[in-house]
């Protein structure tokens, strides 16, 4: 065997050794995962109820995204390589169950009609133009329970609208869970801006909150407090915090005083309306007023005022306002208040009488 013939078979198996490590190469190169891609998260972590949906949203830059998936860890067990994560959509225990809406900017993950066992860490993978595979910087814990609260972190309020008049007090109420192993060091309100700045912070609510245990009381209420509040619980770890999203819509309103009909002839019947832009407590009473004078005439009726006859110039002359039962309570403390400090100096009066016979009685 010649010494050429041995050459040119070296160069050709050491040219099939490099064309198959490059076949090699690029099969792993679609296949690594490599640095995390930076994607922040709507939340978390999520708590839900057996049998409702819930849907995991996460956000990113323009990138070169071809495709991509979720995926789950505790679903290893499930995939061909346990190291090489596949689409949950694909695995059986989600089978019809979840919806994905993947674009170049943000990524939805909806699973209906969740079960205990879905609960886990869920996570994204992007496939590039170019085929390479990177994973979400951050993953999505979901907790799922079969009774309300058990373990989870979650921020539940009492009513999610939230309607008060101008110059009245607010109390907007909430409560919170959280798993067991962490510490609560701190809770606050805020508004969902980027700052999320305490409420007792800023320039616009100075002197008129309040905190009275986790419920928040605005005082002196104006037309600029209207907007979403949030409550938010910080523990003694890094993530351990969240804000209750989404928050309590709060409503301020005035009264304004709708005619029905609008224009009006004079002697005509009309119905007065005492109007605000949403709805208030079902326990609360309309005073209705003349040039600033109580209204003793016409027949009211809830928030309305039936007069008998009225003309356009009159109209403008009527007012109203609305009392709850705030005003009554105070009115009711305040009389017993009264009664006990007249009661208590009556009492003192009538002693020292009874004392002073009684020493008298003693020195004769």
């Amino acid at each position: 065997m010649n010494n050429s013939f041995i050459i040119h078979n070296r160069k050709r198996m050491d040219f099939n050794f490099a064309f198959i490590s490059l076949i090699l190469l690029t099969n792993i190169k679609d296949i690594l995962t490599l640095e995390p891609i930076r994607v922040i998260c709507e939340h978390k972590n999520i708590c839900a109820l057996s049998d409702t949906d819930v849907t995991l949203r996460c956000s990113y830059s323009n990138i070169s995204i071809k495709t991509g998936f979720w995926f789950s860890h505790k679903q290893s067990q499930n995939w061909r390589e346990s190291d090489e994560p596949e689409d949950i959509a694909l695995d059986f225990d989600y089978s019809g169950r979840v919806k994905q809406q993947i674009t170049i900017r943000q990524s939805d993950l909806t699973i209906r009609d969740v079960r205990e066992r879905d609960s886990g860490e869920y996570q994204l993978m992007f496939i590039m133009k170019d085929g390479v595979k990177h994973i979400s910087s951050v993953t999505v814990h979901l907790t799922v329970t079969g009774v309300s609260n058990s373990g989870c972190w979650d921020v539940t309020y009492t009513s999610r609208r939230v309607c008060a008049l101008v110059g009245s007090t607010v109390e907007i109420h909430s409560s919170y869970s959280h798993p067991t192993g962490y510490t609560v060091v701190n809770t606050y309100w805020h508004l969902p801006n980027l700052r999320l700045r305490d409420l007792r912070d800023e320039q616009q609510f100075a002197g008129r909150v309040d905190y009275v245990r986790n419920a928040l009381r605005i005082k002196d209420v104006n037309m600029s407090d209207s907007g979403e509040y949030q409550f938010r619980i910080i523990t003694n770890t890094s993530d351990g915090t969240l804000s209750g999203s989404p928050g309590v819509i709060l409503t301020v309103t005035d009264t304004q005083v709708i005619s029905s009909p609008t224009v009006v002839s004079k002697g005509q019947k009309v119905i007065l309306s005492c109007s605000t832009k949403c709805t208030l407590d079902n326990n609360i009473t309309f005073l209705w007023f003349k040039n600033g004078k109580p209204v003793k005439d016409g027949f009211k009726l809830f928030n309305k005022l039936y007069l008998n006859s009225v003309n356009n110039d009159e109209l403008k002359e009527y007012s109203c306002t609305v009392t709850g039962p705030v005003e009554s309570q105070v009115s009711v403390h305040s009389d017993f208040l009264i009664f006990l400090i007249v009661f208590v100096v009556q009492a003192l009066i009538i002693g020292a009488v009874w004392v002073w016979f009684f020493i008298e009685k003693l020195l004769v």
